[in-house]
């Protein structure tokens, strides 16, 4: 079985009590024994014990909401509510009412009183995802609520005040952003307090049978399996591999392997990655290396398209159909590139 040496991990919270404070999941366990997860580890545990603002960067797949939930779950906050929005998956006309709501009649199907997401959260935390997509004309409302800790409904004179706090993320370049115009430099400033940077799982190999074990010990029981390990050559089959969906993505394929598998034991056949050279001048058969690049051809169209396969498919220019049948026979899971 992976093992288990060098665990680290961050829990949501402790288990129900009276509070109704909610319980810890396995699937909320950030799990990393190598120097660039102990960082992260040491910034959650920084920002856990102050108020300040948090910027939480990398690649998708990396684990940013999970860090998010440490932070707030570790904090004086936990007993509060956590909220999350993909700034990235909500149209410019109806952003600024999720946001901050609207009143009675402001417009046409407006029957009631709305609160948003800021009034929904608050004396909690409210997760901004994917935050360099959020609209300019947004951008500019949402600085307002942040300096001066009170929002206007749409429809409404007054004002109300608000205690959340902001925990941000992106997998862009927010600084690239702002030197193009594209992200509010005054915005930036004020939910960049606080950095934390998540490493791709290319960049922290070692992690890859910490994470193995906690993915088998999770999908036992969803899966009604009794796996109890996996052998040497399918961790070295997993770990010479890139994942360019990070850990998400190998999530999926611990997933799968343990279906696959016919004993109580995953071994290297299970494992459906690419398999490395044998030796640093030894090629792949064309065959190969033609599945390869297709395998990673439909990755990166579902990554630009957040794992939304109509879009992919247009990206690449194919059926929508079709590019269903690609991704179903290079085993490519579109769910390893949401965000």
């Amino acid at each position: 079985m992976a093992g288990t040496a060098g665990r680290k991990w961050v829990p949501e919270a402790v288990p129900d009590d009276p509070s109704g404070q909610p319980a810890r999941r396995r699937t909320d366990l950030i799990v990393g024994g190598s120097p660039a997860m102990a960082r992260v580890f040491e910034l959650i545990a920084v920002a856990a014990r102050t108020e300040i603002p948090v910027l939480i960067a990398g690649e998708s797949g990396t684990g940013k909401e999970l860090v998010a939930r440490a932070v707030h779950y570790t904090g004086p906050r936990a007993a509060r509510p956590f909220l999350t929005m993909n700034c990235g998956a909500v149209p410019e006309t109806l952003m600024e009412d999720e946001l901050f709501g609207h009143a009675r009649g402001s417009y046409t199907g407006a029957h009631a009183d709305k609160r948003g997401v800021f009034e929904e959260a608050e004396g909690g935390t409210l997760f901004l995802d994917e935050i360099a997509d959020l609209y300019p004309s947004c951008q500019v409302k949402l600085l307002r609520v942040l300096q001066e800790q009170e929002l206007r409904r749409i429809g409404e004179t007054r004002t109300r005040k608000v205690d959340v706090r902001i925990i941000a993320a992106t997998n862009k370049d927010l600084e690239a952003e702002r030197l193009a115009r594209r992200f509010r430099e005054d915005l930036y400033h004020r939910i960049n307090v606080l950095p934390i940077v998540l490493p791709p799982l290319r960049e922290r190999r070692e992690d890859v049978p910490l994470l193995v074990d906690q993915f088998l010990r999770q999908f036992n029981h969803e899966l009604g399996r009794s796996i109890r390990g996996i052998t040497p050559a399918a961790i070295e089959r997993l770990q010479a591999h890139d994942w360019p969906g990070n850990v998400r993505e190998l999530e999926n394929r611990v997933k799968q392997a343990m279906v696959m598998a016919k004993g109580d034991l995953i071994d290297v056949e299970c494992v459906d990655v690419p398999a490395g050279p044998a030796s640093g001048d030894a090629l792949p058969t064309f065959r190969k290396a033609k599945e390869e690049f297709v395998r990673n051809y439909l990755a990166r169209c579902l990554r630009h398209a957040a794992g939304n396969v109509a879009a992919a498919a247009r990206l690449a220019g194919k059926d929508r159909k079709d590019f269903y049948d690609l991704m179903k026979k290079h085993h490519v899971d579109p769910a390893a590139y949401r965000r």
